[in-house]
């Protein structure tokens, strides 16, 4: 027997607009922090800023999830449904390597921590006339109370977070599909089977 509600804790198109605006804010802001402080956690030049694109890309589908389930969009549902596999993929090795490098890297991380909050990648350019500030508040890029709190501890934060959003993630795509089989299988009846509440 078809089951129209198993597993979900919301309902259907009421809970999927709000997981879909709660991802999308947490992704770009996800973005934001990598764009302006991910050179301080991943040293390798283009990284951070692979990693912040790839979480604006990722909130820029939840917006699209968001406005397809406030207009009951079967093609954006579709379209969703095909693409999202990929980005669980994609986000699955995204947080695997980025969890990898914060404990591979940890120690140019430190010595962030040690030389005023100046960029690793900065002070390793082969610049002989280059001096590091002699204080972290001379160099506010770095968040001040990231220092304090250790390098183990955020290394740990991250990696928390990666799965929550893999968790997350995974149960968006369910959702994305159960609405997208409920417009699929109720096309001709009217009222709110149709268009799932």
């Amino acid at each position: 027997m078809w089951c129209d509600n198993c597993l979900l804790i919301f309902p259907l198109r009421a809970g999927a607009i709000a997981l879909s605006l709660l991802m999308a804010l947490y992704q770009i802001g996800g973005g934001i922090f990598l764009f302006l402080y991910g050179d301080f956690y991943f040293t390798i030049y283009p990284e951070a800023s692979l990693y912040g694109g790839y979480a604006m890309a990722q909130g820029a589908l939840a917006g699209m999830a968001l406005i397809g389930f406030s207009s009951r969009s079967y093609v954006i549902s579709r379209f969703l449904l095909f693409i999202y596999p990929l980005i669980i993929l994609l986000g699955a090795v995204r947080a695997g390597v980025m969890t990898w490098e914060l404990n591979h890297f940890k120690d140019r991380i430190e010595w962030e921590c040690n030389n005023g909050g100046v960029k690793w990648a900065d002070a390793h350019n082969n610049d002989p006339d280059f001096k590091p500030p002699p204080a972290l508040k001379d160099n506010p890029r770095l968040p001040n109370g990231f220092c304090r709190v250790g390098v183990e501890s955020v290394g740990t934060t991250f990696a928390f977070a990666f799965v929550i959003d893999f968790i997350l993630m995974c149960y968006f795509c369910f959702l994305i599909w159960r609405f997208n089989v409920k417009l699929h299988h109720y096309p001709y009846q009217k009222g709110e089977y149709v268009y799932p509440q």
